[in-house]
């Protein structure tokens, strides 16, 4: 296992949201099924070198170095399932991938997407508040701020206005 830190922009990257906060004992418990999975995390019997982080206490970034070893379809639904595992022991699932993370004063909060669009409607979500994008692909990516961005920055102030503005 490798920390995040020592793996290059190139690799890739998964995002998951948890869907509360994980306390420090919850987070333990992730840690610890996570460092098992991506200490011998495999793809065709070759090791990845990969490592993870878990964010704000929200999200879990697991990410590989595909110029070392491809990461494999088998490997991917591996990292999946480990993920929600290692989340349901702490006691706190997977948020549903179709949720919203943003920030603001409080931290990082999840919600739907309706109740996301009433709060671009009602001016609650400005366009200086950080939202986050989980559609990055990249370790680069995220440490460049395409993660974390302004929503007016991102894809959300693009789909949200314009569904704000047609109504």
């Amino acid at each position: 296992m490798t920390a995040l830190k020592h793996l290059p922009d190139a690799a890739r990257v998964w995002i998951f949201t948890t869907a509360a906060p994980l306390t420090a004992e919850r987070k333990a418990a992730a840690e610890t099924v996570l460092n098992a999975f991506v200490a011998d995390w495999r793809s065709h019997g070759s090791p990845i070198h990969g490592g993870f982080d878990l964010p704000d206490h929200r999200f879990v970034v697991i990410a590989a170095d595909e110029t070392v070893n491809d990461v494999s379809g088998c490997s991917i639904d591996g990292m999946f399932r480990t993920v929600a595992e290692a989340l349901e022991r702490a006691g706190v699932p997977l948020a549903d991938s179709a949720e919203i993370a943003y920030r603001n004063g409080d931290g990082v909060h999840v919600i739907d997407r309706p109740a996301f669009a009433r709060l671009v409607r009602e001016g609650v979500i400005a366009d200086d508040t950080p939202v986050f994008d989980q559609t990055v692909k990249t370790l680069g990516d995220l440490r460049a701020g395409k993660w974390e961005l302004p929503f007016s920055a991102s894809w959300h102030g693009a789909h949200f206005k314009r569904a704000a503005a047609a109504r």
